[in-house]
């Protein structure tokens, strides 16, 4: 892990920076997740080195809590500040997170769907399904409402946590695997929310 960038606020704007300062190389991994209270309208993502992003799907919103991510392997190198998401600006709270995983990384092997059916600790996130090779770095991520802090189920490595106040919270974990069979990555936390996204 290179270093992380957050960002919070208590309306959500047409662009939310996620900030932080962190050295980044070709090749490497940026992933970023937007939580938002309520409404899912997160779109699209830029950042401060013109790395060019791909939204992990649609997103998914599980009514209090929804989320979205995004990802780019970098094409240019520099000291990263700031990841910036657009949506549609309201009055609901909203908090982001970005890791950057040291590379060099060429292609996302498999994509998974969120699921908003686990709400209890730990948080089992979904399954990756067989791996097309061994030697990849798995990333899980959630949001939900609260504020409560997730931890990482070894050997899920905990990149970070971002909240505002209670009503949203996101969280990155990320795994090196050297095995091709499917993998299911867990979260825990003191507290359960109402609502998650993994």
């Amino acid at each position: 892990l290179r270093g992380t960038l957050t960002g919070n606020g208590a309306s959500i704007g047409a662009t939310n920076a996620i900030t932080g300062s962190v050295a980044v190389s070709v090749s490497d991994l940026v992933f970023a997740v937007l939580g938002q209270q309520t409404a899912l309208t997160a779109g699209t993502t830029t950042d401060s080195l013109g790395n060019p992003y791909t939204a992990q799907n649609a997103g998914t919103d599980a009514g209090a809590a929804t989320g979205r991510a995004f990802y780019s392997v970098a094409t240019a190198s520099g000291t990263l500040t700031t990841v910036t998401i657009t949506a549609t600006g309201s009055t609901n709270d909203w908090c982001g997170f970005a890791a950057v995983v040291e590379g060099p990384f060429s292609v996302i092997d498999v994509n998974i769907a969120n699921i908003t059916t686990d709400v209890t600790s730990p948080f089992a996130c979904p399954a990756t399904t067989t791996l097309s090779q061994a030697g990849e770095v798995v990333i899980v991520w959630g949001a939900a409402d609260g504020s409560s802090a997730w931890t990482a189920s070894s050997p899920n490595l905990l990149a970070g946590n971002a909240n505002n106040s209670t009503n949203i919270k996101v969280a990155i974990g990320y795994q090196a695997v050297t095995v091709t069979t499917s993998i299911a990555p867990e979260f825990t936390a003191a507290a359960n929310p109402s609502v998650a996204v993994l």
